[in-house]
């Protein structure tokens, strides 16, 4: 039997939806993206590790792809299994009280979008989580780079992720609170692990800024065309109040054009799709960016974004070492 039989066979069995050759530009936010081999909707875990067992088996590439708001797919696109987290994962449960600290625990899938945990934090009553309100991303995304704003991130508020292993056995695990790392736009669990649930750990109480209120301010400083959000991550080791998007800025890059790929007036940090862009206009742009801030300014920008497949940016960071050795 061949993989995709055993792909078909496994969605029967479990339900959710297969793909073959299935286009990914209308699955992210920046509207671009080639062919999955094949795309999967999964509902539940035990088709999550049956897939993941044909994935080791056949030698495939494994990708689980949230709401794509954070990612830039080749034209070309990617080899192997994209998964998209479905059913059981999109659903949030409110937990118990932990008396000993005052909080409660509520627990999410990791396909619930951050904007909804604001959102029914708030309707609860709960504290902890307004600054997720307006990301545009699922919680498992927001995990992949310790999403945040306003000085908090998500790795804060929680209590424990419950994930899967895709090393040969495909266990299911818990990440505890201390396993957890809070590093800034880095992963927040360990490599090789796919979050499936998270438990946040929120406090009674009354935000001071309320969801509404946030999201309106997201919508007037973001533009509104297609993007991955903000492109580059915001230099750590620079003075205070340095951000990426001030240095595009000032470097006189906003508005840049190359293809359909265009610096956002609006937000420098943000490279826009206004209509047909490919993979090519804004990977150029981003080179152009990164070589035009280093050249005026002596910080090189690290992208937040991530390009896939990852042996593209393996290949350019090959290149880049290469050229410093010269």
């Amino acid at each position: 039997m061949v993989w995709q039989d055993e792909l078909t066979a496994v969605v029967k069995k479990f339900g959710g939806q297969v793909k073959f050759n299935q286009p990914l530009a209308p699955y992210t936010s920046f509207k671009i993206g080639g062919p999955a081999d094949a795309l999967i909707v999964v509902k539940n875990s035990p088709a999550l590790i049956e897939i993941i067992k044909i994935a080791q088996n056949h030698h495939l590439n494994f990708t689980v792809l949230g709401r794509g708001t954070n990612v830039l797919i080749s034209d070309q696109g990617l080899r192997g299994l994209v998964v998209k987290l479905a059913g059981e994962f999109t659903q949030i449960t409110f937990g118990r009280r932990l008396s000993a600290v005052g909080c409660w625990l509520i627990k999410v899938g990791a396909g619930v979008l951050m904007d909804s945990v604001a959102a029914t934090a708030e309707k609860l009553g709960l504290t902890g989580a307004f600054f997720l309100a307006g990301i545009p991303g699922t919680v498992g995304g927001g995990l992949s780079t310790n999403a945040g704003a306003f000085g908090h991130t998500i790795a804060e508020i929680i209590e424990e992720v419950i994930a899967v292993e895709t090393a040969v056995g495909c266990r299911l695990l818990t990440v505890g609170r201390k396993e957890l790392r809070n590093e800034y736009r880095a992963p927040v669990i360990p490599d090789g692990l796919i979050a499936l649930w998270v438990i946040f750990r929120l406090k009674k109480g009354r935000s001071e800024t309320p969801v509404s209120a946030i999201r309106k301010q997201r919508r007037l400083k973001h533009p509104n065309e297609p993007s991955a959000g903000s492109f580059f991550k915001n230099p750590t080791d620079s003075a205070p109040g340095i951000t990426a998007g001030r240095l595009i800025e000032e470097c006189g890059l906003k508005g840049l054009k190359i293809g359909g790929a265009k610096i956002s007036e609006k937000h420098a940090n943000f490279i826009i799709n206004e209509g047909g862009a490919r993979f090519s206009d804004v990977y150029e742009t981003v080179q152009v960016v990164k070589a035009t801030v280093e050249e005026k300014t002596g910080i090189l920008l690290e992208e937040e974004v991530q390009i896939l497949p990852l042996s593209i940016q393996k290949a350019k960071c090959k290149w880049q070492n290469s050229k410093r050795r010269i």
